[in-house]
């Protein structure tokens, strides 16, 4: 592997494992499920990208090209389409809990035919069509999550929820990644070559590690500010930004549980750390009206207490 093309693995792979160690930091104290599904996902890309490297200390090992020898190839094949597809359905189940989609089977449907997909086409991965289409796979992947996103994002009436759902970078990036392996596999039919000190391989996808990198940077920067929010437990005040954060979430929180404005506003006092009394003089309405919305609060959201409401609402957020 040539130098250039070793730090830039490096650098893909460290971007990995700090966006995973940040999203698992930032779901310890927020026990959010976004982020426990980031980590995973951004793990498994950790591990995927590792086995670039395992491929050239494999020809030191074997003596020869890790590529020549077929039973380490079936294996690094298999490997690498059970850890794909971890990493794939980390984020597709990212973007099912960002959406909302609860539907088990909907769920199931992905990770599985991508599976049985590419153990179909790693058959007949011996001839450049196969090969493209045995990588493409992945990103077809994303154009799914991307697709489902999009319709989701255009039958939603909720505006906030909208502006959380960007799909113009990974869409282009994801085009990209077929793209190369297009030019790669289809046009030139190579196994790489070199453009300066870079290595274009066919074993690695330059637009697939930028894609994954853009999406490090972003989960780094959320979990970052999920941090800074629950620095302080409960915090002291209700600053700007949590305040925003709550009114931001509190909209797609309240459309997914079909709660009705007022007890939103009675959500959202709950969120502040009021209790009854201080809700009911808030609000200039009776304390035992307050402790009816409460329970309706918890019968709606499935919640057992106020401190589980709670906790259910940080996770979705």
């Amino acid at each position: 592997m040539e130098f250039a093309t070793y730090y830039f693995t490096l650098l893909v792979m460290l971007a990995s494992v700090l966006a995973a160690a940040t999203c698992f930091s930032a779901y310890l104290v927020s026990r959010s499920r976004a982020m426990i599904l980031a980590f995973g996902g951004f793990l498994c890309y950790f591990i995927d990208v590792a086995f670039m490297l395992q491929d050239s200390i494999a020809a030191v090992v074997l003596g020869t090209s890790a590529g020549a020898d077929a039973s380490y190839l079936l294996m690094r094949s298999v490997a690498t389409i059970l850890i794909g597809d971890a990493c794939l359905t980390f984020f597709w189940l990212l973007v099912c809990d960002f959406v909302g989609e609860r539907r088990r089977s909907l769920m199931a449907v992905a990770p599985i035919a991508f599976l049985l997909l590419s153990l179909g086409l790693l058959m007949g991965a011996d001839t450049p069509e196969g090969r493209f289409w045995f990588y493409s796979l992945r990103m077809i992947y994303v154009f799914w999550m991307l697709g489902f996103g999009l319709f989701r994002y255009l039958t939603c009436r909720d505006e906030t929820e909208r502006t959380r759902m960007a799909f113009v970078v990974v869409a282009v990036l994801a085009a990209l990644v077929v793209a190369e392996d297009a030019l790669l596999f289809l046009v030139l039919r190579t196994d790489g070559f070199m453009l300066g000190p870079i290595l274009i391989s066919s074993e690695r996808n330059y637009a697939e590690n930028l894609l994954f990198l853009a999406g490090a940077l972003l989960a780094i920067g959320y979990a970052v500010r999920s941090l800074a929010l629950r620095f302080e437990k409960p915090p002291a005040d209700e600053s700007d930004e949590r305040a925003a954060r709550i009114g931001d979430n509190l909209l797609i929180y309240a459309r997914r549980h079909g709660l009705t404005d007022r007890e939103s506003e009675v959500l959202r006092l709950i969120l502040q750390g009021k209790d009854n009394q201080n809700i009911a003089s808030t609000l200039t309405i009776a304390p035992s009206t307050v402790k009816v919305y409460v329970h309706r609060l918890l019968r709606k959201t499935g919640c057992e207490n106020r401190q589980g409401l709670i906790q259910d609402f940080w996770r979705s957020a």
